[in-house]
C-alpha cells in the first residue's frame, strides 16, 4: 500500500527545517512526533508516514557528519550542521519524456534507444519489503543510472556498491575506475573456505557480521570473536558506522563500554540480561532501553492511605523502558520477575503494568515472592516500539499494618525472546 500512495505523490517547492539544537532537548516520543509532523507537511498527506521513515530521518539526526537520506517521492533530508532541511529532490517530468517519445515515434533508432532508457528506469528504486523506501538499484539522482545496491545480474540481490544499514552510501563491493571491486562481500582471508570479513550470512547479499566499514582490512563493526557466525562485539543497530553496544575500544575481544550479557541465537534475534547506561535487553531484532534501570529496591515504604510526611515514604520509583521490534515480521516474548529478596509478611505489596501498542497491560496485583514469568507470548508487531510503566505500591487497608514496616522487595525485570 505505500508504494500506491508514493505514486500519488506530487513534488512541491516547500521546504521544512528542524532546528537539531531545540530538537536534542525534546524526549524520545516528542522527537517522533516533531519527525511526523514534518513529514505530515512536506508529503501534504500524501503518504502514510511509518516507523521506518521516522527512524531514518532519527539516524540522520544523531550522526556525527553532515550528511543526507532520501525518503519516498525523492524527499531529501539534510543534515547541515544543527539543522536538518526537508526537500523534494527535481525529478524529470515524465510527461514531457513521453511527448518527447511520440514526436519520435517515427525514427526507428532513436525510438528503439529511449524506449531502452525507459525500461532501465522501471527497474531502478526497487522496493523489496513493501515498505515504500527503495532497496535495490537506487538512483540517488535520477539520471537513470543506478548508484547504491546495484543489482547487475537480474537476482534481486545486489551486487555492487552495496549500503550498510540502508544508510544509502557505497560500504561493499564498491566498483571502482578500474572494474575492480573495493571491500568485497564474504572475504576468506585465510583461504580456509570460510568468510572472514563482510560476511552474509543469510545469502541477501548485505553483509551481517565481522564488518569492515572503511575497506582497510580489518573488522570494525558488529564482531564474530567465536567463529560461531553469530555478531557478539562492537554492535552498530542503526547504521552509522558507530558501535552502540558491547563496545571492544582496544580490540582484546572484551567489552568496554555499553555492555550488555548477550545470548544471541542468530543474527537476526536473541535478549541480554544485563545493561549498562540506557541500554538494558538487547538483540538484533529486539532492543529494549531502561529509562535508568531495569530493577527496583522498595524499602521501609509505608502503606499508600498514610500521608506523606517527615520520615513517611508511600512512593516507589517507577520502572520506565521500551520495547522496539526492528523487524519485518511480529515477535513474541516472555516478561518475568528475577526476585532477589521479598520479605513482606502481606500480600499487599502490588505492582501494575500500563503499557501501550500492544503490550502488556495488568492491573494491581500481588507481587511475586519467587522467580516467576508474569506474563508470556506478548506480541510486538513490525518496526513498533511499545513502552511500559510498572508502578508499586503497598495497598493501604486502613487498618494496623506493622507486620510490613521495615520489608523489603528486590527485584529485576527480565524479558525473553521467543524463537
Amino acid at each position: 500500500m505505500a508504494k500506491k500512495k508514493e505514486d500519488k505523490i506530487k513534488q512541491n517547492t516547500n521546504r521544512e527545517t528542524i532546528d537539531l539544537k531545540e530538537f536534542m532537548l525534546l524526549d524520545a516520543k516528542k522527537q517522533d512526533e516533531k519527525i511526523k509532523e514534518t513529514l505530515d507537511l512536506i508529503y501534504e498527506g500524501k503518504l502514510e508516514v511509518t516507523k521506518k521513515h521516522i527512524e531514518k530521518v532519527l539516524n540522520i539526526c544523531f550522526d556525527t557528519k553532515d550528511n543526507e537520506i532520501y525518503l519516498p517521492g525523492s524527499l531529501c533530508v539534510e543534515k547541515t550542521g544543527s539543522k536538518l532541511t526537508f526537500f523534494f529532490k527535481k525529478r524529470n517530468n515524465v510527461g514531457l519524456i513521453l511527448l518527447f517519445l511520440l514526436a519520435f515515434l517515427f525514427v526507428a533508432g532513436f525510438a528503439t534507444y529511449t524506449g531502452v532508457q525507459y525500461l532501465g528506469r522501471l527497474q531502478m528504486n526497487q522496493d523489496l519489503d513493501g515498505d515504500g523506501i527503495a532497496d535495490l538499484n537506487i538512483d540517488l539522482d535520477d539520471d537513470g543510472i543506478c548508484d547504491i545496491n546495484c543489482d547487475t545480474d537480474k537476482d534481486g540481490k545486489p551486487d555492487r556498491n552495496i549500503d550498510y544499514h540502508n544508510n544509502r552510501k557505497p560500504i561493499f563491493n564498491v566498483l571502482m575506475d578500474d572494474d575492480t571491486l573495493f571491500n568485497p562481500v564474504n572475504q576468506d582471508t585465510n583461504n580456509d573456505g570460510k568468510c572472514d570479513i563482510n560476511c552474509d550470512s543469510n545469502a541477501d547479499g548485505w553483509p551481517d557480521y565481522n564488518i569492515d566499514y572503511d575497506g582497510d582490512g580489518e573488522i570494525d563493526l558488529d564482531r564474530d570473536t567465536n567463529n560461531d557466525g553469530i555478531k557478539d562485539l562492537d554492535l552498530d543497530f542503526n547504521g552509522d558506522g558507530v558501535c552502540d553496544l558491547n563496545c571492544d575500544d582496544d580490540k582484546d575481544n572484551l567489552c568496554d563500554r555499553n555492555c550488555a550479557t548477550i545470548d544471541i541465537t542468530g543474527n537476526g534475534g536473541g535478549t541480554s540480561q544485563e545493561g549498562d547506561g540506557d541500554y538494558g535487553l538487547s538483540s538484533a531484532n529486539l532492543i529494549v532501553i531502561f529509562e535508568s534501570r531495569n530493577n527496583v529496591v522498595a524499602e521501609n515504604i509505608y502503606p499508600d492511605d498514610q500521608e506523606e510526611g517527615e520520615g513517611i515514604n508511600t512512593t516507589v520509583p517507577d520502572l520506565v523502558f521500551t520495547v522496539e521490534n526492528t523487524t519485518n515480521r511480529t515477535l513474541t516474548y516472555n516478561l518475568g520477575w528475577l526476585i532477589n529478596s521479598n520479605t513482606f509478611e502481606t500480600d499487599n505489596f502490588w505492582y501494575r503494568v500500563v503499557s501501550d501498542n500492544g503490550g502488556l497491560n495488568q492491573s494491581w496485583t500481588t507481587a511475586p515472592f519467587e522467580t516467576t514469568d508474569f506474563a508470556t507470548n506478548v506480541e510486538i508487531a513490525p518496526n513498533t516500539t511499545q513502552t511500559y510503566r510498572i508502578s508499586f505500591t503497598l495497598h493501604g487497608t486502613g487498618e494496623e499494618q506493622n507486620i510490613d514496616q521495615g520489608k523489603v522487595f528486590d527485584a529485576e525485570v527480565t524479558l525473553e525472546l521467543n524463537e
